[in-house]
Formats: structure tokens, sequence, C-alpha cells
């Protein structure tokens, strides 16, 4: 099967990959599951955490992981997406790709004969969703009825968490300035699972109440050209100790990094309602589970 974006996987499978991440986190030396596989990873734009979880991950469960940039292979010089994804089928026994363009990423997973995981395209983030609620389960103790309180772009984080949520019962409120609001086709598809979603534009309406308040960049990858403009809109959409005054004592404060700074100071970073560093070791133990489940 291919793990491209959240929901495509059950619910009752999503919580059970969530309690095996739990497990893995507390197991230092897993089981060599994929001690036959070759496993290929392949990055389009820059990464840190996705590329060196998933790395290291199949490294720890006993698979071979293979890095694979772009600029060194044929398909930065136009080879036909659909030769590459058959040929690398007859070499590796998985692959993980982070490609800007999803619908790219789902003609990659069409062609090939492996399971392909999405390591992050402009409109899905998966596998940071798999981490964000481990990290919630084990802060919180659960994840139905808690209320997440978005705060900035509704960006492709934003719509896996938007569906990882309603998946798992979460509440989620959105506080974003009405262009960059989430599109119809992520409210429709979370509709599917009964959510509870709410959209503003008032970032203080947004936290209170909040179990969990979740922000990211508003310069996200594909971007760039936008930055000024972006820089503009978001003004008073930051994280900081003025707005989290209005949250729950013991809200926590999520991230899925790398940090700007615009988007979130850094004594919220650095604070005692802080779980980014812990969100962040999470995804280690989220791909563990994922590739498990996946390549089993």
């Amino acid at each position: 099967m291919d793990f491209l974006k959240i929901t495509d996987i059950e619910p009752e499978t999503l919580h059970q990959l969530i309690d095996k991440a739990i497990q893995y986190k507390k197991t230092p030396k897993p089981q060599k599951t994929l001690k036959t596989h070759d496993i290929g990873l392949f990055f389009e734009e820059y990464s840190t955490r996705t590329r060196v979880s998933l790395s290291v991950a199949v490294s720890q469960l006993g698979g071979m992981p293979h890095m694979l940039n772009k600029h060194e292979l044929q398909i930065t010089r136009g080879e036909n997406i659909r030769d590459t994804a058959k040929v690398l089928s007859r070499y590796l026994d998985g692959l993980t790709a982070r490609m800007l363009d999803h619908k790219a990423l789902k003609e990659f997973a069409e062609k090939s004969d492996m399971p392909i995981i999405n390591a992050m395209t402009k409109k899905h983030h998966p596998c940071q969703t798999l981490a964000d609620l481990q990290t919630i389960k084990e802060k919180k103790g659960k994840l139905k009825n808690l209320n997440l309180a978005w705060i900035g772009d509704a960006n492709n984080v934003c719509n896996s968490t938007i569906l990882g949520n309603a998946m798992t019962g979460i509440k989620t409120t959105i506080a974003s300035p009405k262009k960059y609001q989430p599109t119809k086709e992520i409210l429709q598809e979370a509709e599917k699972y009964n959510s509870n979603i709410k959209i503003t534009e008032d970032p203080i309406k947004a936290v209170q109440n909040a179990d969990i308040i979740y922000t990211d960049v508003w310069i996200s990858t594909g971007t760039e050209k936008e930055a000024e403009q972006r820089k503009k809109h978001f003004q008073g959409y930051q994280v900081n100790q003025d707005l989290i005054k209005h949250a729950k004592k013991d809200t926590i404060i999520m991230h899925c990094m790398p940090i700007d700074g615009k988007e979130i100071t850094r004594q919220v970073v650095e604070g005692q309602n802080s779980v980014i560093i812990d969100q962040a070791e999470n995804r280690l133990h989220s791909s563990k589970a994922l590739l498990n489940h996946i390549y089993k």
C-alpha cells in the first residue's frame, strides 16, 4: 500500500501506529523487521528531520537506506517520471519521496510496483502528523475531545493535521487570514470522520480553551516568491507570551520545525509549555512504526 496522505489508512490503523510508535520509543533495540529490505529515500527539497529520522528508522529496523538526491538522478535531465518509478521498483523494496508536486507523487506511486511513502508535498505531510499525534497522546494521555488551535498558514502540515485530528476525535480551530484558510477539499474530506472544525481570523479566540497550540512558518517551501506579502498578512498571528496567556495553563506548544522566528518567539519555543523538541524526536519513533506497517 502507498501512504501519500494520512487518510490512506483507517482510523483504527492510525491509532495502532500511534501506540506502536510510543512502544518503539521505550524500546532502544527494536526487532530487525526490515532486515532484507532496501529502502530508497528520494528528496527534491531540503530536509533535516524527515530525511534523518527515516534513514535512521530504516537502519534501526535492520534495513538498508539508500539516499537519492534529485540532482544525481536522470529525472533532473527530463527522464519520464514513469520510467524512473518502474526502474527503481526493480531495485528497491520501497521508497519514501519528498516531491513538492502532489500530483507528481501520485503519478510516481501509480507507476511504481513498490509501496511509496510521502515524505512531504506542498499538499500533505502525513509523516509529520503521525509524530504529532504520538506527541499529543504522550503529553495529554488521550486524543479524543482535545482542542487544538492552529495559528497561521493552513499549509501542507495544517492539511494533514486537520485530517489526522478528524480521524482521532481532536477538535480543531484554525486562525488564519481568509486568503490562507483551509480549502473546501480538505474540509470536506475531514467531514467524513465527523470532524469538529472551526475557522476564524482571530488568534485569541482560537486559543481560548486550547489544549494544544500549533504553528508553522509563514513562508512554506514553494511560497518564497510571496514572502513579503505573507509577512504583511500574517502580522498579528505570532505565537508569543501575549497570545498563550489566553489559553489553558497546561496547553502544549507545537511546531514542526524549522523555526523561522516570525511565527513564534524564542521565549515560547524554549518555554515550559513547549514540546517542540520531543515532537521532533518522535519523528524517529513514528517512522519506525510506519515503516514496519508499510513494508512488513
